[in-house]
């Protein structure tokens, strides 16, 4: 076996792009096959010059239909024909460049495809005098790991009916998939078992493999029923001891093949096994075609075959797809062919799985927002605020950036610190602006409401004279709403430490505007709910208000403009008004009803 030398050290920091690599590989007939075929061993797969597998960077591999007369050609990476000792040649060609990756705290996978009985399981396991890529795989991680000191381990499990188990386990153990902050792909559950020779490795995954469920079908005597993992993990320790152990993976993939019950005959628990393996197998397609169109959404929930696969397809691991193929079967081999084209246009990210440490250096939060205050001239501010400077010492100014966006259209609560004085803590409240009751950012105060219908026409012609003489009194009498959010926009810090009030107009502006109905904030009002209720009801009764005088001003045609109230009731209110002005709803109606008795 060749050995390779590996640097240890710090990984590049630099993501790379890297396709997806799909290689062929056509299993040999079986003896049987050749009797059924009467002696004919010819392939229904070739390449059509051989020169090509080894001297440019893609084949054109070429299936022909032996009964008819269709001839379909797909270009791929690599071929593999019938040899007797291919599975050793797609190892040193196309998985051992992916080796020492890992022990820079890369992952990697190898997943063979294909159709049931088309040598999957031969391709990945291999027997006692043929290993296959995983035995070869291990060989090659625990030579490396005696000469560099880094440890492997290795985690085994299948993907039995859409559900996980572990099957280095005694008992059946089911595990779980979820994701990190990171979007990694984890097994909560998972058992690891560290591995330091090929025999300590032959004895632990020999008894992995009794676990995984088989049964003969009508095609294969020793048929997957599940899809089976090994995960190979590989710590390696840094030059630097300030940075965390490299941790890299290699997952190898025995996929379970496609079936079509037509002719493996299965019924019962075989039946619902291949429905499954088919239902996951064309969710692999499903993210295949995403991945190709680009589409927003690629569905990698659609099964846990697809979950774990997430990182290797269109994630950030390096991916090798072994496509088997039946040298007798031209539909199988099609399907096999035309996906695994398809899968080699994906791009993956390649990074290294190392997370570095959070820095342990203190940061002096006071002195930083100190200095960011003299960046945009807000010295003086935070020299006014007194008291109030000391909350925001340890705030980013991000945070004080987020903490500008408050504003008054929600409702806001006043907290007395109960660790400065615990007296306060029975004077806590929720100061509700009335706006809230309209559940809409654009209505103003219920006071700028009221204020339109007052006004007189000559007050709104000089409406700017009185402006200017509300803005020359604000220093004495205090601030209208519109006034008040102007100053507070030129003070961000002093924005957010200032208290809201809910009655913000002065009562002498009040009185220059001749203000009808108020509603008064309650007094002595217990719970917030207490206090909202009575808010509504006030405001409710001076709406109500409103409306009363509005329909004893109104002329005809503003009437009719009102829902609900018709021709007949328009010419009922205009004569109510001759005589006496109306004082209330329950007034209107019970006059009416007075009128229709009478």
């Amino acid at each position: 076996m060749e050995t390779q030398s590996v640097k240890l050290g710090t990984p590049s920091k630099q993501a790379t792009v890297s396709k997806v690599r799909v290689v062929v590989r056509v299993r040999p007939f079986l003896p049987q096959e050749i009797t059924a075929r009467n002696g004919n061993s010819k392939s229904c797969i070739f390449l059509l010059d051989l020169q090509d597998n080894d001297s440019s960077d893609e084949v054109s591999v070429h299936l022909k239909d032996p009964n008819t007369s269709r001839n379909e050609s797909y270009r791929l990476d690599s071929f593999f024909d019938q040899e007797d000792d291919n599975v050793r040649k797609i190892f040193y060609r196309e998985v051992n460049s992916l080796i020492p990756g890992i022990f820079h705290g890369f992952n990697a996978t190898v997943f063979a495809y294909g159709a049931t009985g088309s040598g999957k399981t031969y391709t990945m396991q291999g027997m006692e005098e043929h290993p296959g890529l995983m035995p070869l795989a291990m060989s090659t991680i625990l030579s490396i790991c005696q000469t560099t000191g880094c440890i492997a381990e290795i985690s085994y499990y299948e993907v039995y009916m859409d559900r996980c188990y572990d099957l280095l386990e005694v008992k059946t153990k089911e595990i779980s998939i979820f994701d990190d902050k990171d979007g990694q792909i984890h097994l909560r559950g998972l058992s690891r078992v560290p591995i330091n020779t090929m025999s300590e490795f032959h004895q632990v995954f020999s008894c992995g493999i009794q676990r995984r469920k088989v049964a003969h079908t009508g095609l294969n005597d020793v048929s997957s029923r599940s899809h089976g993992v090994l995960v190979i993990a590989v710590s390696t320790p840094c030059d630097d001891s300030s940075r965390p152990v490299l941790m890299g993976k290699l997952n190898l993939i025995d996929l379970a093949g496609n079936e079509d019950n037509r002719r493996t005959c299965n019924e019962g628990i075989r039946l619902q096994e291949s429905a499954k393996i088919n239902q996951s197998l064309f969710a692999l397609s499903n993210v295949i075609y995403a991945l190709n169109n680009k589409l927003p959404r690629v569905p990698y929930r659609e099964s846990k075959l697809t979950r774990i696969l997430q990182d290797s397809l269109g994630g950030t691991s390096r991916a090798l797809m072994v496509a088997c193929l039946n040298p007798g079967e031209y539909q199988e081999s099609l399907h096999t062919v035309s996906l695994a084209a398809r899968s080699r246009h994906i791009s993956n990210v390649v990074s290294s799985a190392q997370k570095l440490q959070t820095p342990k250096e203190k940061v002096d939060m006071e002195a930083k927002l100190q200095a960011w205050l003299e960046s945009k001239g807000k010295t003086k501010s935070a020299q006014r605020m007194g008291p109030f400077a000391s909350r925001l010492v340890g705030k980013t100014p991000s945070s004080i950036r987020s903490m500008k966006k408050l504003d008054y259209n929600s409702s806001c609560k006043v907290k007395n610190s109960t660790k400065d004085d615990p007296s306060n803590t029975k004077d806590r409240g929720i100061s509700v602006t009335s706006r809230n009751l309209f559940n809409n950012e654009d209505v103003v105060d219920i006071e700028q409401i009221m204020l339109k219908p007052t006004m007189n026409l000559a007050e709104e012609s000089s409406s700017k004279e009185e402006t200017k003489t509300v803005e020359n009194s604000v220093d004495t009498i205090g601030l209208s709403p519109s006034n008040e959010r102007k100053t507070a926009m030129q003070s961000p810090l002093r924005k957010v430490l200032s208290p809201i009030s809910s009655n913000i107009i002065p009562e002498a502006i009040k009185a220059q505007f001749s203000l009808s109905y108020e509603p008064k904030t309650p007094q002595n009002v217990g719970t917030p709910l207490d206090k909202f209720n009575a808010w509504s009801s006030s405001v409710k009764s001076s709406l109500v208000q409103e409306y009363i005088e509005f329909l004893n001003t109104a002329s005809r045609e503003e009437l009719l403009g009102l829902k609900g109230i018709g021709s007949k009731m328009t010419e009922y209110i205009i004569e109510l008004r001759k005589t006496s002005p109306l004082k209330s709803v329950y007034n209107l109606f019970s006059r009416a009803a007075k009128g229709i008795i009478e």
